[in-house]
């Protein structure tokens, strides 16, 4: 295992900190909920077929990933021995696990501020599972894989003796096609809003994507960028900028601010 500090160290090149931005409408309202037309559709036969084609994908020998690389991140208390672990509404201790330093972090900021100080860390599919089975020795025998911040929501997952590699990646690729799917069914949904002209349902939906299910794809951030633009709200366009800043997306940046000094928001993606 290896400090994922690392995973950091090209953010830090783009000249940015390991603090993440944050859209302050989420901070001050974390849940906001689905229009019923979008839950209804995400409970859908379609949307479980979707999702069950972006799995099948990401399990191909092409994008499978290797049982001796990093995937996972896990959280340590900086001072002291041990991990961090959360405990859902039953009571029974879990270690939360990440698939990406981002999402452990926004957890972390979010969830974590009142405990003790974290460091991330990273392991490979191998070494989850020896973690796993030396924390069993100790009691901790349930994990979750991305908890949400500002939900309770959780998908636990009980320890066995016959966990292997495979089986880490396994449920990395069910909770990775659940959240792209989601993804772009949210994505979707809020440009189609805001082509409609119904910008604040886009707004609304866009906001419940980055505090809910990614905030790591530039096209949330670009399309509320758009739609402050078209709101004339400022604070919003200087957050969406800032997540683009932070992930490297100069182009797309620029193209907001072309489209920021035009006041015509096309609602598209760059190719």
């Amino acid at each position: 295992m290896w400090e994922a500090r690392r995973l950091f160290d090209w953010l830090r090149r783009r000249g940015s900190r390991e603090t993440l931005p944050n859209y302050s409408a989420v901070q001050k309202a974390p849940n906001r909920g689905l229009p019923s037309e979008l839950a209804e559709e995400e409970a859908s036969q379609r949307f479980s077929d979707l999702r069950d084609a972006v799995e099948q994908s990401l399990r191909e020998p092409s994008r499978r990933p290797q049982a001796e690389n990093p995937l996972f991140v896990g959280l340590l208390p900086v001072k002291g021995e041990g991990v961090i672990t959360i405990t859902p509404p039953d009571g029974v201790a879990c270690l939360p696990i990440f698939s990406s330093p981002f999402r452990a972090a926004d957890y972390v900021r979010t969830r974590l501020v009142s405990g003790p100080a974290v460091k991330y860390l990273a392991s490979s599919p191998r070494e989850l599972i020896t973690l796993l089975q030396d924390l069993r020795e100790i009691g901790i025998e349930q994990l979750v894989l991305d908890p949400c911040p500002r939900c309770m929501i959780l998908t636990v997952i009980t320890s066995a003796s016959s966990w292997t590699p495979d089986k880490a990646i396994e449920w990395w690729s069910i909770t990775r096609a659940t959240q792209l799917a989601r993804l772009d069914l949210y994505l979707n949904y809020a440009r189609a809003s805001a082509r409609a002209g119904k910008l604040e349902a886009a707004r609304a939906v866009l906001l419940e994507t980055a505090g809910h299910v990614s905030f790591e794809d530039p096209r949330v951030h670009l399309l509320l960028g758009q739609i402050a633009v078209s709101l004339e709200d400022p604070q919003l366009l200087r957050e969406a900028k800032t997540f683009l800043t932070f992930f490297g997306r100069d182009s797309w940046e620029q193209q907001l601010d072309q489209i920021g000094r035009t006041g015509a928001p096309d609602f598209e993606f760059p190719d």
